[in-house]
């Protein structure tokens, strides 16, 4: 993942003057969020917390990257992660979907490479 950290400004469907991003890619799914007919607002300044237990017993919180309600109603957890990653974080995905179907939310993983 290429990391460049900077400001998307004055988003129409986020509750924020601005959001932050962390890399290139996280930019151009903003970009995306923002031309999607269905989305109706979208945040990565939310504060939830997903607790899961690594692969070695610790017990660790992580923040998924987009909430994103959709016009449908329906409310998704979006994490972007480079498929090189994708082993390192089964554990918090398989924490994240028990904690999204709980709340009746979906969870989506974006791989990109």
């Amino acid at each position: 993942m290429i990391a460049h950290r900077g400001e998307f400004k004055n988003p129409k469907k986020s509750p924020y003057n601005f959001e932050v991003y962390d890399s290139s890619w996280e930019k151009e799914f903003m970009e995306e969020l923002e031309k999607d007919e269905e989305i109706k607002k979208w945040t990565k300044n939310h504060s939830i917390i997903i607790d899961y237990y690594d692969t070695n017993s610790k017990f660790r919180g992580f923040k998924p990257e987009f909430l994103v309600e959709k016009k449908d109603g329906s409310i998704e957890l979006i994490e972007i992660k480079g498929r090189h990653l994708l082993l390192e974080f089964k554990k918090k995905m398989e924490s994240a979907e028990k904690w999204c179907n709980a709340r009746k939310m979906n969870l989506r993983v974006i791989s990109r490479y």
